[in-house]
């Protein structure tokens, strides 16, 4: 009996034994032999390992920081002209086109940017030129999209342009002629008074030049070698040997019927003195007019007051306000700020004298001979041209011009 139990104890160590083996071999994985498929020859297993691991990808290729441009929603006109302008990168700019077209500039280069006329502006590797002088604060042009951008407000900063806000509209105007300048001085320029230019004399008489006799007068100018100017001009007088000012008040339609065809066939400048409530009133010139005469680069419309009011009998308030409204008036219909304003019947008073210059930078009177460029610039003297001033005396008005 107990060898029997020997022998069964035995067999059951041994079927233990073989239930371990077998249990031991399906946990292990199984060992490389020449049986296993061979692994690729080109890939170590933990390189292959990795492969399978990590996901696929490209390689980076490097772009350009995008350029924000954002439509300004400002309406701003400069020059006349409604331009659009934009913050790029933050920056409020204007397209180097839009700006040279509004200005009358010609772009002479484009790498580096360079544009001439009336003002001149160039960029250079170490900065901007404006007119002659390095401009320390107008920051580089940006390029985006293909289109070439200018700083708009620094750059019009150191042209001097002027800026004018419309409180009403919200439109904000900047004009090239409205700047402060130096007048030479001691220079003598013949300043012409004229009215109506018409035979429909509706009025006083001697107020209506004829059609004819403009002619002559003018044809007299371009053929003895005057130059017709405008009060902006005054600055640049090295430029002319004979200068001479037309100036035209009340701003009449038949400025605009018979002037101005006859200042577009010989190519004459003058000055209209509109006033400010009167555009499309009897016998007046129409704001369409006005705008086509200011626009054709021959007549620069500037004001005669906002009611035509004697200024010699207007308090403080009353003379703040001729000149307040008739600028914000002709602003608005021609796209530039007036600068000279003349006075109605030649008439002022010390608030004339004292508000003036907040508004514009010269004021014209009736009469009192030749304008000498050392004079009072709120004190310029005018030549009368009636009806009845012949050719003879016309010449004579201007004979002293330049000198």
């Amino acid at each position: 009996m107990k060898k029997a139990i020997t022998i069964l104890s035995v067999l059951l160590a041994v079927l233990l034994v073989v239930a371990a083996i077998l249990l031991f071999t399906d946990v292990l994985p199984p060992r490389h032999s020449e049986q296993t498929e061979p692994l690729t020859e080109s890939v170590p297993p933990t390189e292959q390992t990795q492969a399978s691991a990590l996901p696929e990808t490209t390689e980076a290729v490097p772009t350009e920081p995008q350029i924000e441009v954002v439509p300004d929603e400002r309406a701003t006109v400069l020059n006349g002209a409604s331009v659009e302008c934009f913050f790029v990168d933050g920056v409020r700019m204007v397209e180097a086109k839009t700006f040279a077209d509004a200005l009358g500039l010609t772009v002479e280069s484009e790498a580096p940017l360079k544009m001439s006329g009336r003002d001149s502006i160039e960029f250079t590797d170490s900065g901007a030129i404006v007119n002659g002088t390095a401009a320390s604060t107008v920051i580089a042009p940006v390029e985006a999209d293909g289109v070439c951008y200018l700083p708009f407000d620094s750059l019009i900063a150191a042209l001097g342009y002027p800026e004018y806000a419309d409180e009403d509209t919200g439109v904000f105007y900047y004009t090239p002629s409205a700047r402060r300048f130096e007048i030479p001085q001691n220079v003598n320029v013949p300043v012409l008074m004229y009215h109506a230019v018409s035979d429909d004399m509706w009025g006083i008489n001697e107020l209506f030049v004829s059609p004819s006799s403009m002619e002559e007068q003018l044809a007299y100018l371009v053929d003895n070698g005057y130059d017709a100017i405008w009060f902006e001009d005054l600055a640049h007088l090295e430029d002319y040997d004979k200068p001479v000012m037309l100036t035209f008040d009340d701003g009449y339609d038949d400025n605009y019927l018979n002037l101005f065809p006859l200042l577009q066939k010989y190519n004459v400048k003058a000055t209209v003195f509109v006033i400010g409530n009167a555009p499309g009133t009897s016998h007046k010139a129409t704001a369409e007019q006005i705008r086509e005469m200011s626009d054709s680069g021959l007549v620069s419309i500037q004001s005669h007051s906002y009611t035509h009011a004697d200024m010699d009998g207007l308090d403080y308030d009353s003379t703040r306000y001729e000149m307040s409204e008739s600028k914000k008036a002709i602003t608005r219909i021609t796209g530039k700020e007036p600068y000279v304003l003349c006075y109605p019947t030649g008439k002022y008073n010390d608030y004339t004298l004292q508000l003036g210059p907040e508004y514009y930078m010269f004021g014209i009177k009736m009469n009192g001979g030749l304008y000498n460029t050392s004079s009072d610039p709120f004190l310029v003297n005018r030549y009368y041209v009636a009806r009845y001033t012949d050719i003879y005396t016309f010449a004579a008005y201007l004979s002293a011009a330049g000198t």
